[in-house]
């Protein structure tokens, strides 16, 4: 699918895609698929069944016109919940099994060029998503938590301000969970200040480890930005923009 991938991450990648139409097809027939993909039934169907897979290619092309179908933005926004002072509710998205499966193999997709070797995240809400991330690339999962775990010896540790309040919070990562050089996606439900993406990135930076992107299901504008120092992809399920949630509350 890209020229990056073994053979053995390329012929992942074609199944997954092969998944995606599956997950469509339980909502369109064949022949509205057809219409919609370009491809003949006989072949879709032949597809769903696992009888055969489409090259790398013509899986790849397949993914893009499926994405338009069903599209994994359109999904989030239809799920998101406002509530009057300006917040975003995400509890019917992050613990969605649907959209966990959908976002996570559009995250697949959008870093299957990248050599990563752990997937972390933050307690709580990003913990179903990391976790189907991290299951699909077969990497290890870490979760920095808020609270020191009981058995382990040795953390590395960062504090910041998550705002709302004057108290600070700090998260734990076991110590070494980070070799030196590994190369780590952050995943996390929602980016809108940074701070907590920031403590993250100063995590993996504290072990010596490279952040090679990070995926978030809602990405809220880019004044975030200003709180993260960060040079990689960021990619997003869905991206919005702070004045549409003030018109959502009016």
């Amino acid at each position: 699918m890209t020229k990056y991938l073994g053979r053995y991450d390329d012929l992942k990648l074609r199944l997954m895609v092969i998944e995606r139409l599956r997950l469509l097809k339980d909502k369109y027939s064949y022949k509205q698929l057809s219409n919609l993909t370009g491809l003949p039934e006989s072949v879709l169907c032949r597809y769903v069944k696992g009888s055969v897979l489409p090259g790398g290619e013509t899986a790849l092309e397949l993914w893009k016109k499926l994405e338009n179908i069903e599209s994994l933005s359109s999904i989030i926004k239809s799920k998101i919940e406002y509530t009057p002072d300006g917040l975003l509710n995400l509890t019917k998205i992050v613990y969605n099994p649907y959209i966990i499966k959908l976002a996570s193999q559009y995250a697949v997709m959008k870093f299957s060029s990248k050599k990563i070797k752990k997937v972390i995240t933050a307690a709580i809400n990003g913990i179903p998503l990391a976790t189907e991330i991290a299951v699909n690339m077969e990497k290890e999962l870490i979760v920095a938590k808020d609270a020191k775990e009981v058995g382990i010896k040795d953390f590395v540790e960062t504090s910041y301000h998550p705002g709302g309040s004057s108290e600070m919070k700090t998260l734990y990562i076991p110590k070494g969970c980070i070799k030196h050089g590994d190369e780590v996606l952050i995943v996390d439900d929602l980016i809108r200040t940074g701070r907590t993406l920031n403590a993250i990135v100063r995590l993996v930076e504290k072990n010596k480890g490279r952040v090679e992107g990070v995926f978030a299901l809602v990405v809220v504008g880019d004044k975030w930005r200003e709180n993260v120092k960060i040079d990689c992809p960021v990619e997003a399920g869905l991206k919005i923009e702070e004045k549409d949630i003030v018109k959502k509350v009016v």
